[in-house]
């Protein structure tokens, strides 16, 4: 089979099974550590889906809001992912040791990788991933925010997002804040 027809059908079957999955899975409560700190991380993560809708990422269209929304394969992969991951980790006492072993090794990671990362690597890869080049940028800045480019790096734009908000006001066709 041709890889790209491949690829295109993977990536429908995974759209519909989460489309399945976000509508059987119980919207799940936390009560555990490790849950909380879960529910929060996925709470931000849809903040900044929220942005990237706004923004006209996924239709083509700025200014949207999720109710308008015709391309929700995204928002139902991360509901899908979260709710299986609350309930899960909320009935379970071993996924639940699982779930925080994850949040200590991406500590770990990101801590290993921040210490890790070079100016080159992180201009090569950059470079690679989002198809934009830094090769302006001197080695004492990168050394003074090498968290940042560290995060821009892994994520590219969305980062700066997080701390982004969009008031009600800002945008006459929008009917709830972003």
């Amino acid at each position: 089979m041709h890889k790209e027809l491949k690829e295109h059908l993977i990536k429908k079957l995974i759209n519909v099974c989460m489309r399945i999955i976000d509508k059987l899975v119980p919207e799940p409560e936390t009560h555990y550590p490790q849950t909380r700190m879960a529910e929060r991380v996925f709470q931000k993560l849809f903040h900044i889906y929220k942005l990237e809708v706004f923004g006209g990422r996924f239709d083509d269209v700025p200014y949207q809001v999720l109710g308008t929304l015709k391309d929700s394969n995204f928002r139902h992969f991360l509901s899908a992912t979260r709710k299986i991951l609350l309930y899960i980790g909320e009935n379970d006492r071993y996924y639940r040791a699982w779930i925080g072993l994850a949040f200590s090794l991406a500590k770990n990671e990101y801590d290993r990788a921040l210490i890790e990362l070079s100016r080159a690597e992180f201009l090569k890869e950059y470079e690679e991933q989002w198809e934009l080049a830094f090769h302006c940028i001197p080695e004492s800045h990168f050394q003074l925010h090498k968290s940042e480019f560290l995060d821009m790096m892994l994520a590219a734009h969305l980062p700066n997002l997080l701390r982004e908000t969009i008031p009600k006001r800002s945008c006459p066709q929008n009917k709830e804040t972003i």
